[in-house]
């Protein structure tokens, strides 16, 4: 006979204690920003949407537009590091 049924959490908890905000700009008036893409359809299209709201009421400089192509893997570290150096800011999405 059955005695119930067993049921497993898979989660844990998040460790914050090592995770940090990005320290934010007063303004981003002039700024550089990069739009990173993640790979996935339409995420593409979210980030122009995005930056074009912040281009046209906070006044954003420059653009650098990259996509990491793949959802499912990490960020290769040279595209990071090339974002890092290149942009004030930086924003990512998933589309779908």
């Amino acid at each position: 006979m059955v005695e119930g049924i067993r049921v497993l959490d898979p989660t844990i908890e998040a460790n914050s204690q090592n995770s940090l905000l990005a320290v934010r700009p007063e303004s981003l008036n002039g700024l550089t920003v990069g739009l990173l893409a993640n790979g996935k359809k339409n995420s593409v299209e979210i980030l122009q949407y995005v930056y074009e709201i912040l281009r046209d009421d906070h006044g954003l400089g420059t653009v650098i537009e990259d996509n990491k192509g793949n959802a499912s893997r990490p960020c290769p570290p040279d595209l990071l590091e090339k974002l890092a150096n290149q942009c004030d800011v930086i924003i990512t999405a998933s589309g779908d």
